[in-house]
């Protein structure tokens, strides 16, 4: 009886342990379990210095499926371990979906309906935007459960903070991968 007691305590701890993340990576999304516990996996991976298991992770949490508006962040730190990696192709694929994000965010670029369709597809000042990386991330943004979170319905300063952390974000990033560009490809 006591070993099964035992057990039960052991199980019940272990079960609750795995129900919340349990580290302080950017991006965790409340009751998004087993995203959280890829993301902190990868975000542990990243800091230990094996990148590959990072990107691993980090492209694992980024097919989860998540309740609540697109995890944008993610897309930064894939293209810090394509880069750290060696990958330059596909690190500047996804500073690419950064970019296009960050600008969803802020309200430059929008989803509205491609014309003679009911798709919806990204536009940034009324011209339809055609690049891949545009096509997809139209997948990624567009919908009617994220137009709750895409752009700045109220005007005042707190409301712009997200986005400007975001923008630094994303050059601090851009400049990490060009470091990293440099220092493995240097030019004479």
């Amino acid at each position: 009886m006591k070993l099964l007691l035992n057990c039960v305590i052991i199980a019940v701890t272990f079960l609750c342990g795995r129900a919340e993340a349990q580290c302080n990576a950017p991006g965790l999304v409340k009751g998004a379990n087993k995203y959280n516990e890829l993301v902190c996996k990868a975000s542990a991976a990243a800091q230990s210095g094996d990148d590959k298991k990072a990107l691993d992770a980090y492209l694992s949490a980024l097919n989860e499926p998540v309740l609540e508006s697109p995890n944008i962040r993610l897309f930064a730190e894939i293209a810090k371990a394509y880069a750290k990696l060696g990958n330059f192709r596909d690190a500047d694929l996804y500073m690419k979906y950064d970019n296009l994000s960050v600008l969803w965010m802020i309200g430059i670029i929008r989803c509205q309906e491609t014309p003679n369709s009911t798709n919806e597809s990204l536009f940034q000042d009324g011209k339809l935007l055609v690049s891949e990386e545009a096509k997809h991330m139209a997948d990624v943004l567009c919908g009617p459960v994220f137009d709750e979170f895409s752009y700045f319905r109220d005007r005042d300063t707190a409301s712009f903070v997200p986005a400007a952390k975001a923008i630094l974000r994303h050059e601090a990033t851009r400049n990490e991968i060009d470091a990293t560009r440099h220092k493995q490809h240097p030019t004479p």
